[in-house]
């Protein structure tokens, strides 16, 4: 009797030892559970499919869950959709694309959503979801908060950063031009290549050489010329009279002019209301004009 009474206690021990350290071993994020034994009675082992923790996927959020879950719905759906911009995220089961940060400035966006803003730091951009709204809506969305600066600004951005080349007002004859006689004008100093404006993300501006305007400072108005950097007579004036009334000559003056396109990534960027052009600042060039004495013969 006392060695069974022995052997007894001696078994609740080791059981009461095992339990311990079992659950001693479980991790904060799991809990212990008995299940079925495969000699019979029943074990313990952790289960963590209801831990809650940061590899669970709660509601999924705007962006299918967070950590390392596995996203709520089939974002190959929308894998080819959108422009490079576009990002996706999973709303429940739907698939949903959008271009984050916005395309459109914000002065047309309640009028894009057709109702006013719910509330600071929304955004109105177009969405498409999978399979409920397979063509899109314009709608008020709530970005991450590290989306940063729109594509608007960004272009804003670089065509602000664009620097126009430095140049002279450079005319033949080269020191005093006469009357009846073409004078050629070109812009002396820069080169007829792209110039390029940057910005703080992908946003390029690209400055092409469209044209130079010349005003010849005698009242004639301002003339669009091909892009001339070199002496030829592809920009020229005559002038009608001697400047006389101009003791350093005729005020004239060029600028530059380029024409403008955005690039995202390299991929061409396009939105309404940003500019298409770039000029130059005013560059002047006093040219004096002599009359030439003639005689005529018969």
């Amino acid at each position: 009797m006392a060695r069974g009474l022995l052997r007894l206690l001696v078994g609740a021990a080791v059981v009461a030892a095992s339990l311990l350290v079992a659950v001693s071993t479980a991790s904060a994020d799991c809990e212990l559970v008995q299940v079925p034994a495969p000699g019979g009675g029943y074990s313990w082992v952790e289960d963590c499919s209801d831990s809650g923790g940061d590899d669970g996927d709660g509601d999924g959020g705007d962006n299918g869950g967070g950590g390392d879950a596995e996203p709520t719905c089939d974002l190959s759906q929308v894998e080819d959709e959108g422009p490079p911009t576009a990002v996706r995220w999973c709303d429940g089961t739907e698939a949903c694309w959008g271009n984050i940060p916005s395309l459109n400035p914000e002065s047309e966006w309640e009028n894009l959503a057709g109702e006013p803003s719910p509330g600071e730091g929304y955004i109105v951009t177009y969405v498409t979801c999978y399979p409920s709204n397979p063509m899109g809506t314009w709608q008020w969305i709530e970005p991450p908060e590290d989306q940063g600066p729109s594509l608007w600004d960004l272009a804003w951005q670089a065509f602000g950063s664009i620097a126009t080349p430095d140049f002279t007002l450079a005319f033949s004859p080269p020191t005093q031009s006469y009357v009846n006689l073409p004078t050629w004008y070109w812009a002396d100093g820069p080169t007829d290549g792209e110039v390029v404006g940057e910005s703080t993300g992908a946003v390029n501006a690209i400055a092409t050489p469209d044209r130079i305007e010349v005003d010849p400072g005698d009242g004639s108005g301002v003339m669009e010329c091909p892009f001339a950097v070199d002496e030829s007579d592809e920009c020229l004036h005559t002038y009608a009279r001697a400047s006389v009334d101009h003791s350093d000559g005729y005020p004239a003056r060029m600028r530059l002019v380029y024409s403008i396109a955005f690039t995202n990534n390299g991929a061409p960027l396009e939105l309404d209301g940003l500019p298409t052009t770039l000029e130059s600042p005013w560059v002047d060039g006093p040219l004096p004009v002599a009359e030439v004495a003639a005689i005529v013969i018969e």
